[in-house]
């Protein structure tokens, strides 16, 4: 009943890649960019058209090119998903409207009273009279096309609109006319939609453009929201995918190393706890984005992990201690352990509710959740699983101790103790240096690079670049009390120009009305003269509606400007968008705030790296003080975190020398490193405790355990491994290099947990700082053995041990 009530919370989990994975809610750039889609809509789709060999630009504007542009606008502007359509048609459009005059004439066009203004106002009378010569060679080629052939199907006008008076094409048509072969439909979609609403704007997109074929040009389509439909369907079919592979690697693993009873038993109940714990984060409302995804191997290794401690135990109690009530006896002896070493792990989940990226606390919430719900369930289905076998047929007492695996564990805890002093020295050592080596790592924040490189959006979106020079866009969101002032002119066209000079080699282009009236007054060798309130009014007036609903929100007293950036990295885009904030000084009543998917990108890598390595640091911090609680020991608690501070130490020490970029995911590693590690030597140091409270020494104890407990670790440890590294089959490259970096740094944990413990334990145990005899003589007995059953089962792990040691008296 519980498992059919938790099991339909799964069909509440919501995949999500919206800004709201990346970015608090509350914080400015979110905000600034639920206002700036608000006013001009969201992400752009791209359709590039590239003009076949032999062709040029102006003869896309065929009688058949130009009623399909006309159809693909009707429809596009049609549809709810859709905020503006700007085709390579609709540009010309725009400005064939700017040099159209009254009845033909073109010096009674808006194009001409803003380049007579800009004459009159040019304060060098040499430049003054450059530009009245550059107007009237503009005006001689107008008037050199019929008023009745100044038409968009007709080459020579098309050249006329298209080129300025130096045979370039003309900077305000740059962006929808990247080069003298390609041309760009810019569809926007709705903006603040779902990512379900986004792809399916982005269909709609793709549909209107599939089939159709233009004169003298390929298509092609692609754009941001294409990408982050990929990496949502990706992960609604990867999410299974993922599960079935690991319950598949999992399996083999406890019918070839895990030689008991129902070897198989741990993987069912542990399948159970799945369904509960994700089931439980479908009514808590925990989303599953990019990096959630990584919590079902995680809990099913870390699961496992735990069932087949308790399995082994229960089999231990039976096998070797010949118990007549082995699940009890099992569960007496490892309940205080599993428990410690759960809170320690959920205690090092939680530090990553203190990162400022809510996909990272969402990862922590899924883990915090999910793994003690896991224990609940194991413990539970695995105890009376377990119980009613052995009711039914008791297991027969088998020595395994001596096994592959108990030797194997035996043996990498055998460094003589006298090594102690320099392992902690080494610990300390490899920690700073991991602190030294995390300084140096990047992270790569850059959604292109989290998805196969191989596909075919990554191949579109490398062609568009290539082609027109750019595949993204930083918007500027320009706020005035009065959009058509000549101060707010003036402003937008003097940010644009210092943003491209400023930065060359990271933006293209800008787009804007202003940027386009602007750009209509420039003449090479003059001055620069920026456009009046009045020349902008003019162009809004005459701008096609499209062009008008991307460029001005009049309700919002709203401007926009979009700056095509070049393939950079995004820790660029950063600068260019700090540069922005720091040394912008708009007049009184304007503000320009930068936004986009790009801000929300440079939004992203300031999350990451404000406090990355501060999250292992509160695991660590976290766990010390769980463990002294527990403990009432200094020394124990210290020696319970060396092997991590060492794992946690190289786990940067191999980032760095394998050479790989964090992701997201890698970069918040640590304190899942130092859950699965302080689990271990959580449950080491409590059953090394078990053994010496039994009266076994410290070296037998250590072998003891070792001995018995050897299968449990090896297969745990293993588990462990196999649950994050089964992330390097995704084919995304964010989880697979997770997978196979964490996977690596987890087998290092665990390693150094069963070979620097054992021989510290040893050493401090020793020198009496680990165990005290607490009974006349030093003899203490397991708390839950009567005098009768110590003598009975000391008898028998004596003969099943390893070691040849006597134990104390």
């Amino acid at each position: 009943m519980v498992t059919v009530i938790l099991g339909f919370g799964l069909t509440r989990l919501e995949f999500t890649t919206s800004q709201d994975n990346y970015l608090n809610s509350d914080s400015r750039i979110a905000r600034d960019n639920v206002q700036y889609q608000s006013a001009f809509g969201g992400e752009a789709m791209i359709t590039l058209f590239t003009v076949t060999p032999g062709s040029r630009t102006v003869d896309l504007f065929t009688p058949r090119n130009i009623a399909q542009f006309r159809t693909l606008q009707r429809d596009l502007d049609a549809d709810p998903h859709i905020s503006s359509v700007i085709t390579p048609l609709t540009a010309l459009e725009f400005t064939a409207n700017l040099v159209r005059g009254k009845n033909g004439d073109p010096i009674s066009s808006p194009a001409a009273a803003m380049l007579l203004g800009a004459q009159q106002r040019d304060p060098v009378k040499a430049s003054a009279d450059r530009r009245l010569a550059d107007s009237l060679h503009t005006l001689a080629r107008v008037q050199a096309v019929p008023e009745a052939a100044r038409t968009l199907d007709n080459p020579a006008w098309v050249d006329v609109l298209l080129h300025d008076n130096t045979g370039a094409i003309r900077k305000s048509l740059r962006p929808f006319f990247p080069s003298g072969s390609t041309a760009q439909m810019i569809t926007r979609l709705s903006g603040n939609a779902s990512l379900r609403e986004q792809g399916d704007g982005a269909h709609v997109v793709e549909r209107a453009i599939a089939g159709e074929t233009f004169d003298h040009a390929s298509v092609l389509t692609t754009g941001s929201p294409v990408l982050l439909r990929n990496i949502n369907n990706y992960l609604r079919g990867g999410f299974l995918t993922l599960g079935a592979i690991s319950l598949a690697l999992m399996a083999g693993l406890l019918l070839a190393a895990f030689a008991v009873r129902f070897r198989l038993l741990p993987l069912a109940v542990v399948a159970v706890g799945l369904i509960w714990a994700f089931g439980l984060a479908g009514y808590i409302g925990v989303p599953l984005s990019v990096v959630t995804i990584a919590g079902l191997p995680v809990l099913l290794g870390v699961g496992i992990d735990f069932a087949v401690q308790l399995h082994s135990r229960i089999e231990e109690e039976s096998q070797l201690d010949h118990s007549g009530h082995p699940v009890a006896a099992a569960w007496r002896g490892l309940r205080r352990a599993l428990a410690v070493a759960t809170l320690a792990a959920v205690l090092s989940f939680c530090a990553l509710q203190f990162s400022e990226v809510p996909m990272i606390r969402d990862f922590g919430t899924l883990l915090a959740i999910g793994l003690p719900v896991i224990v609940i369930a194991t413990t539970l289905l695995l105890v009376l699983a377990l119980d009613a076998g052995q009711r039914r047929r008791p297991a027969a007492a088998r020595d395994y101790t001596h096994g592959p695996l108990g030797r194997t564990v035996i043996r990498l805890g055998g460094l003589p103790q006298i090594t102690a002093i320099p392992l902690v020295l080494a610990s300390v050592a490899v920690f700073a240096g991991g602190i030294v080596a995390d300084g140096r790592l990047t992270v790569q924040t850059d959604p292109e690079k989290w998805v196969n490189q191989d596909s075919q959006v990554i191949k579109d979106i490398d062609t568009l670049r290539a082609r027109a020079g750019s595949a993204s866009e930083l918007g500027v969101f320009v706020r005035s009390s009065n959009v058509f002032d000549d101060a707010t002119a003036s402003f937008v066209g003097r940010f644009a120009n210092r943003q491209l000079s400023a930065h060359p080699a990271d933006l293209v282009d800008a787009s804007s009305l202003v940027t386009t009236v602007s750009y209509l007054l420039e003449v090479p060798n003059t001055t620069i003269v920026m456009p009046t309130g009045q020349d902008i009014r003019a162009a809004y007036a005459v701008a096609p509606p499209d062009i008008q609903r991307s460029t001005v929100n009049l309700d919002r007293g709203a401007m926009n400007i979009i700056l095509r950036t070049g393939s950079g990295s995004l820790e660029r885009r950063a600068a260019v968008v700090d540069d922005i904030r720091a040394n912008t000084r708009p007049p009184a009543g304007i503000t320009a705030i930068p936004s986009g998917l790009a801000v929300i990108g440079t939004g992203l890598v300031e999350s990451f790296q404000s406090n990355r390595t501060e999250l292992t640091y509160y695991a660590l911090i976290a766990v010390f003080v769980l463990l002294l609680l527990c403990h009432l020991s200094l020394v124990r608690a210290a020696l319970s975190l060396i092997p991590v501070l060492i794992a946690v130490g190289l786990s940067s020490l191999i980032a760095l020398a394998v050479g790989v970029d964090l992701s997201p995911l890698t970069a918040v590693s640590g304190p899942l490193i130092v859950a699965l590690c302080s689990e271990f030597t959580t449950l080491l140091v409590y059953r090394h405790l078990e053994e010496r409270a039994r009266g076994r020494g410290p070296r037998e104890a250590v072998e003891t355990s070792a001995g018995r407990t050897g299968r449990a670790f090896a297969v745990s440890a293993l588990a462990a491994v196999i649950g994050v590294g089964v992330l390097a089959f995704s084919s995304l490259p964010l989880l697979r290099d997770f997978g196979l970096l964490v996977a690596l740094n987890v087998a290092v944990a665990l390693l150094s947990a069963l070979i620097v413990l054992p021989p510290l334990l040893v050493w401090a145990d020793e020198h009496h700082l680990v165990h005290r005899d607490r009974r006349p003589g030093g003899r203490h007995l397991h708390p839950h053995h009567t005098e009768s059953d110590h003598d009975n089962t000391h008898r028998d792990v004596t003969s099943a041990a390893p070691s040849t040691a006597a134990p104390q008296t």
